[in-house]
């Protein structure tokens, strides 16, 4: 994949070490979320959310008009020429499309250069989620039951969660 693509609104590039700031404020946003794992979340240990995302397996989601970073798209390498994908966009900024945006510009440039297969994974609570999943193309494959968990009760017990996967092949191969 490209270090960087240019959508119409969007930079989609790689992280630096001057996004700090920007990433640690779309995280802080979402450490009472109960669809992410960032409740640890402080300005000093943003270090390691930023070196984590500083990989080719992560690009920054980069307003052009103001140059922001307003969230992030993982990427990720799996079996079979397939690819993960994840999004955050910062709550100030969602419902604007641009999700769907980077979504759909990186699934685009990942089936030019031959991956066969990009899915995702979201909570079945998650409406937005699935939502922009399906916006992009992706059909529903799998509902899984107590699968993952991202946060504990008051006895320090894994609270299990459902996941929906979300799929889309590589037309050009079929």
């Amino acid at each position: 994949m490209k270090d960087y693509i240019l959508t119409d609104r969007l930079i989609l590039r790689r992280f630096k070490e001057s996004d700090y700031d920007d990433l640690y404020m779309f995280l802080y946003e979402l450490k009472d979320d109960i669809f992410e794992c960032y409740k640890d979340i402080t300005y000093e240990n943003t270090k390691k959310y930023l070196s984590e995302r500083m990989t080719d397996e992560y690009y920054a989601i980069e307003l052009r008009k103001n140059h922001k970073v307003i969230g992030n798209i993982s990427f990720i390498n799996r079996s079979y020429n397939s690819k993960e994908i994840g999004f955050i966009v910062s709550k100030e900024y969602q419902r604007n499309g641009f999700a769907s945006e980077a979504i759909n510009t990186i699934k685009e440039e990942a089936f030019l250069n031959g991956i066969h297969r990009i899915y995702s994974e979201c909570d079945p609570l998650n409406l937005a989620s699935w939502k922009t999943l399906e916006k992009a193309g992706f059909k529903k494959e799998a509902h899984l039951l107590k699968n993952i968990y991202f946060h504990f009760d008051e006895h320090n017990m894994p609270i299990w969660k459902d996941t929906y996967i979300y799929a889309i092949l590589n037309e050009n191969e079929i």
